[in-house]
């Protein structure tokens, strides 16, 4: 994987295009801010920070190293784009509730002085923590302390009722959610928010099978840049060609090996009898995406290999539906 200068990390950041995220398979906190969106931003030579009503981010400089690739969309026409900031898995770290006292490193200087507790959910260089004033809350967590969170009885409906701050932790910075967790049955809250899936945190793993990142490797602080297909609400509109070009820099700059010879390999083969249909998942997904690219493009081509080849599901683990 290629270095990654933290300048271009910080410009990504500053563009509000791009969303972000801090986490691992099951525990996840994502920061995403409108165009118009009323922020604080703050950046220096080896940190920023943007701040809104609804959460926030800093990220510092971490010396990271990047992967980009194109993600496979389930619709069976349209793809996304992601960039992960990662360094190697480090030596597993606790996964029980720990008391981190006062969080001094709030981003907003009123809540420098509510406690902390990291909740051991996570993975690697990854945990979610909660912030808080709430008596009850703060109780149950120092009674917890050495704990898994899962197995407190009663503690998710406890967070739901006390609503604490969530914040995800990396070296590479925080992200802190301000807005409120939704009920069981309810839906997360445009812009920022947190996934918590147990079903997957369980699995004790940096990310999802179908995330590209090379073995032994974790992001710590991963972009999501606009999408060629959707509105940062995930509703489709008409494909954007120049949004899908404004990426490939970094696809070229990071981008796997591998996916660029599925690439090369099948480009080449085009007007041949047969492609060279790769073996590995993420290959076949990437093969996919390349025969949507050339269909969008206009490339008649293109539809007899999408017939043959793009019509299976997205191959998921159980879980993911959620």
């Amino acid at each position: 994987m290629q270095p990654a200068e933290f300048a271009l990390i910080a410009d990504l950041i500053e563009d509000p295009l791009n969303g972000w995220s801090i986490g691992s398979f099951g525990v996840v906190g994502e920061f995403l801010r409108d165009a118009d969106e009323p922020a604080k931003l703050d950046r220096g030579t080896d940190f920023i920070e943007v701040v809104t009503a609804r959460g926030g981010m800093r990220a510092v400089d971490a010396g990271l190293s990047g992967v980009a690739w194109d993600s496979l969309s389930a619709d069976g026409e349209s793809w996304g784009h992601a960039l992960a900031f990662c360094r190697p898995m480090p030596a597993e770290g606790p996964s029980v509730v720990r008391d981190l006292g006062v969080d001094s490193d709030a981003l907003r200087p009123e809540e420098r002085g509510l406690r902390l507790f990291d909740l051991g959910l996570g993975c690697g260089h990854v945990s979610m923590a909660v912030r808080t004033q709430d008596a009850a809350l703060i109780a149950a967590l120092e009674a917890a302390e050495g704990l898994p969170t899962l197995s407190i009885p009663g503690i998710m409906p406890l967070f739901v009722e006390t609503q604490p701050q969530r914040i995800l932790l990396s070296p590479a910075g925080r992200i802190e959610i301000f807005q409120p967790i939704p009920p069981p049955d309810g839906k997360s809250p445009e812009g920022p928010h947190t996934h918590l899936l147990p079903k997957l945190a369980a699995k004790n793993r940096p990310h999802s099978a179908n995330t590209p990142i090379p073995e032994g490797w974790q992001s710590l602080l991963s972009m999501h840049p606009k999408s060629p297909w959707r509105t940062m609400l995930g509703e489709r509109h008409p494909f954007e060609p120049e949004t899908d070009a404004a990426f490939a820099p970094l696809l070229d700059r990071f981008g796997l090996a591998d996916d660029k010879d599925v690439e090369r390999r099948l480009r080449a083969a085009l007007d041949a009898d047969a492609l060279p249909w790769p073996d590995s998942r993420r290959g076949r997904h990437k093969a996919r995406i390349l025969l949507r690219r050339l269909h969008a493009a206009g490339d008649p081509r293109a539809a007899q290999w999408r017939a043959l080849h793009d019509r299976a599901p997205i191959e998921i683990e159980e879980g993911e539906e959620a």
